[in-house]
């Protein structure tokens, strides 16, 4: 990581003191930072310029001022504080079992998370969902928690430099010897294990399939068009789908499998070298981020359709779908998806 933007982002808000003492923390994110109970009201004084500000202790201050939006719009936001993490199956548990709320994830059982998720990000969740999770805080705490606008996850996600990733201009991934090396958790991440643990594991094509009901090693997986299920030198995937022909790895029964257990995300916090210069982790990869902001899709199934903007990429997409601008891609809001997650934010 560029010491340079550690210590900007070390000077505009170093951690004075918290408010109270938290309570026992309900996860444990992958570089070890406590999570707390989403209602948990423990703060932390920031300093922004000769202010100081309180804000929750789960999350970082991003400072008023402008910042480039897009390729070169330049706008301006005043400060708000941004969810250090992406929310959690853990801390959307709490949500659930306080308010008796229905949305809960489809790949949940018996009313709780697969085991050794407390950590991952809570996919299958509407916008709704999400709403209702920041109501619940809001009314626990008296703060004003939203689910943030395009605008304030893209000044977030990009930091001071407007990074076209949060780590810096390019992804930055490469794979040789068996290993990838990579700062966030896209399909290449997936990838890699699958063909490390899984090559010789027979799988079938599922339904949908032109190949539907045809059995292969995983390491044999390939599209229509002959692209084997490889890595490339520089972290791309070879042979993940066919849209045409249903064929490639997400059309297989390893890869329902996966879905069917919350998806190949990692827990929260885990690529220390792929966090934002303000402080935010998994701004890239592991699961796409709802926003309240309304686009025109220009990439999917939804193209062309009026949805909200998602942000960030996921365990399923492209290290392309990681930058930090808008990728054309979103959601109705009313449905869950096996990649979409979200984070909080909110107002001092």
């Amino acid at each position: 990581m560029n010491l340079s933007r550690c210590r900007t982002a070390f000077c505009i808000f170093h951690l004075v003191a918290a408010s109270a003492a938290a309570s026992d923390p309900i996860a444990k994110a992958g570089n070890g930072i406590p999570i707390l109970s989403p209602i948990d009201k423990t703060t932390v004084e920031v300093k922004d310029g000769a202010k100081t500000i309180q804000i929750p202790a789960g999350m970082v201050f991003v400072p008023a001022g402008k910042f480039t939006f897009g390729r070169n719009e330049e706008r301006d936001l005043p400060g708000f504080a941004m969810g250090r993490f992406e929310v959690t199956n853990a801390e959307y548990k709490a949500f659930v079992d306080a308010t008796k709320h229905r949305g809960v994830p489809r790949y949940w059982k018996n009313g709780t998370y697969p085991e050794g998720k407390a950590a991952h990000p809570v996919l299958f969740v509407s916008l709704v969902d999400a709403e209702a999770y920041c109501q619940w805080i809001s009314q626990e705490t008296g703060w004003k928690v939203v689910v943030p606008s395009a605008e304030q996850w893209e000044k977030a996600a990009r930091g001071p430099q407007a990074f076209l990733y949060p780590w810096g201009n390019d992804k930055d991934s490469s794979y040789g010897g068996g290993k990838l090396q990579t700062h966030f958790n896209y399909n290449a991440v997936c990838t890699a294990y699958m063909l490390d643990k899984e090559a010789k594991t027979i799988t079938s094509y599922v339904d949908k399939s032109k190949e539907a009901g045809k059995q292969g090693r995983v390491e044999d997986i390939m599209t229509s068009n002959g692209q084997v299920f490889s890595l490339t030198s520089d972290g791309g995937v070879n042979g993940w789908i066919d849209h045409n022909t249903n064929t490639g790895f997400v059309n297989t029964q390893i890869y329902r499998n996966l879905v069917d257990n919350g998806g190949f995300t990692t827990a929260v916090g885990t690529y220390e070298s792929g966090k934002s210069a303000y402080g935010c982790y998994d701004m890239a990869g592991n699961a796409y981020e709802w926003t309240s902001s309304v686009i025109v899709a220009t990439n999917g199934a939804e193209k062309g359709k009026e949805v909200n903007d998602v942000r960030g990429g996921s365990w399923y997409s492209t290290g392309r779908s990681g930058q930090s601008l808008c990728t054309g891609e979103g959601r109705a809001r009313s449905g869950g998806y096996h990649s979409v997650g979200f984070r909080i934010a909110m107002i001092p």
